[in-house]
C-alpha cells in the first residue's frame, strides 16, 4: 500500500511529518493488507473542509476529519495501483482540538489520520460505544509509532 501525504493548507514544516503520517496510516490498515492501493491523506483549511462537507455529505459545519472509501475497479490492468480512499483532515481544528485535550499538535493530527484510516478499515463511530473503541485503538495506533521513532 502507498501512503501520500498532501498539505494543502499553512502547517508549520516542523509539523510535516510525512512519515510518521503514513506510519500511522499504514498501521491502522495493516490487517486490510491492501496490495497496489493508494490512500492519500490531505491537510486542509476550514474553509476546504466545509466545501467538502457540504458538497459530498451535504453537512453544513466545519469538522476534523473526513475520509472516504472508493471501490476497487471492476476491471484493473495488472500492476495498477487503484485509490483505496481519501482522508481530509482540517488542521486549524487538529489546533484547536489540541488544546482543548491536552494533546500535542502532531498528537492530535495523528489520531485524525488514524481515525480516517480506521474508518477505511470498516470501523464506525456511530454510536458512544463504537467512538470510544475507535479512539482506543487511533491512540494504539500512535503510541506505537511514536515508540518506534
Amino acid at each position: 500500500m502507498d501512503a501520500h501525504i498532501f498539505y494543502q493548507t499553512d502547517i508549520p514544516r516542523y509539523l510535516r511529518r510525512t512519515g510518521l503520517f503514513q506510519a500511522a496510516l499504514k498501521r491502522a490498515l495493516k490487517q486490510v493488507a491492501l496490495p497496489r492501493a493508494e490512500v492519500n491523506v490531505v491537510f486542509v483549511s476550514e474553509a476546504e473542509i466545509l466545501r467538502i462537507n457540504r458538497t459530498f455529505l451535504n453537512h453544513h459545519y466545519v469538522t476534523d476529519v473526513i475520509s472516504f472509501n472508493h471501490r476497487r475497479p471492476p476491471v484493473l490492468p495488472p500492476g495498477e495501483p487503484w485509490t483505496f480512499g481519501d482522508i481530509f483532515v482540517c488542521y486549524p481544528v487538529a489546533r484547536k482540538n489540541a488544546r482543548q485535550f491536552g494533546h500535542t499538535f502532531l498528537q492530535e493530527m495523528m489520531m485524525y489520520v488514524a481515525h480516517g484510516a480506521l474508518h477505511l478499515a470498516g470501523m464506525n463511530d456511530d454510536t458512544q460505544t463504537a467512538r470510544a473503541e475507535m479512539d482506543r485503538q487511533a491512540e494504539k495506533i500512535i503510541a506505537a509509532v511514536l515508540k518506534s521513532r
